[in-house]
Parts: structure tokens; C-alpha cells; sequence
């Protein structure tokens, strides 16, 4: 594994930007898009999302996230619609604002192994409209190269969450095996991580 250090876990630079989407951190105006998205029915039915669901709370992961990424724990991305800079000058490359379009994130590191769990979320209007794909093929191809050099990430995905499926198959994603729990999972490696058992 080339650069995953136990501790700090550093943003993209540049930000990860797809055809249609972006992915930056999360910023405290956000929070109203998250809270709406941890009462999302759908959302809360297939993730942990915390009790209370209002955007104090939201505010305050959000606000929690440098501190999870400098112990190691965890790199959450919001993607947000692709647009350009001030004005819309093209010159002035992709803005870090416009529309909550989901969540993106890896946690669960494990070092030795060079792995960790990638999950996702998308709001409701922009299911079913590739946007998850794009999320996730982008992070998997961040995460597996340099700077950060998984060599493998790992889905676990319920088997009846159909679009979670169809997200982590378009993206590139293999069934591996079956969780203890019964959920699927699902690998995407780099080519370093396919001479490992």
C-alpha cells in the first residue's frame, strides 16, 4: 500500500470531479441537505443514520468531520452539482457549491490489508440517475491510486437493496463472499491488490 498513513487522512486535491457531479467536504450550509437526507425513509431504511435527524445535528457531524479524518476513521464527501466558477467562467474551473446530490465516503481502514469500506448515499430526486455510479467510480479510482494507494475497497451491501447493487456492479464491483449478517460484499482492487488472496 503506497500512501495511507494510520492518522490524517488528507481531502483530494484537486477536488474529484466527474461529468456530473463534484465531490468536496461538507460545509456547514449543508446541514439543512443533510438532515433532510437522514429522514429520507429510503436512506434510513438501508443506513445507520443518528436519532435525531435536525439540522443542529447534522451542523454538528459536519463540523465533526476534520477530527474523523485526522484520526483516521473516516473521508466523507458530499457531491454536489458540477458547475463553474464565479460568474460561470469556465476559466475558473469547477464550483465548490450548488446542490446536495449525495454522500460518498470511506471508513473502516485497515492498514495492513490496504482496505476500507466505501458507502453511499444519493438524495431521492437524483435516484436512478447515475449520479451514485459516478460518486462511487470516482472515490474507488481516488482511493486505489496514488496518494492514497488502497489496494482494495470493500461494499457491503444488503442483498435486497437493488440500486446499492446496480451502484456497486456499474462501478466496477465484484461479489467477493456474504457477511456474517448476510449482506453481500463486494470488492473493487487495484491492480497492486489482485495478487492478494
Amino acid at each position: 500500500m503506497n500512501g495511507y498513513r494510520a492518522v490524517g487522512l488528507s481531502l483530494p486535491e484537486p477536488l474529484l470531479a466527474g461529468k456530473r457531479c463534484l465531490l468536496r467536504s461538507w460545509e456547514l450550509g449543508d446541514a439543512p441537505a443533510l438532515a433532510a437526507a437522514w429522514s429520507d425513509a429510503e436512506v434510513r431504511h438501508w443506513l445507520p443514520v443518528p436519532d435525531v435527524v435536525d439540522q443542529v445535528a447534522a451542523a454538528a457531524w459536519i463540523a465533526g468531520q476534520a477530527d474523523r479524518r485526522q484520526a483516521g476513521l473516516a473521508l466523507d464527501l458530499v457531491a454536489v452539482e458540477q458547475g463553474m466558477g464565479p460568474a460561470g467562467d469556465p476559466a475558473t474551473g469547477p464550483a465548490v457549491g450548488g446542490e446536495v446530490l449525495g454522500e460518498v465516503g470511506l471508513s473502516a481502514f485497515d492498514p495492513e490489508r490496504g482496505a476500507a469500506r466505501i458507502g453511499w448515499w444519493t438524495v431521492a430526486a437524483q435516484r436512478r440517475r447515475g449520479i451514485a455510479t459516478e460518486m462511487v467510480r470516482i472515490l474507488t479510482a481516488w482511493a486505489l491510486g496514488p496518494p492514497l494507494g488502497l489496494d482494495i475497497l470493500v461494499a457491503e451491501i444488503e442483498p435486497n437493496n437493488v440500486g446499492s447493487l446496480a451502484v456497486a456492479r456499474a462501478a466496477g464491483y465484484e461479489e467477493l463472499d456474504r457477511s456474517a449478517d448476510g449482506r453481500l460484499v463486494m470488492v473493487a482492487r487495484s491492480d497492486r491488490g489482485l495478487a492478494r488472496p
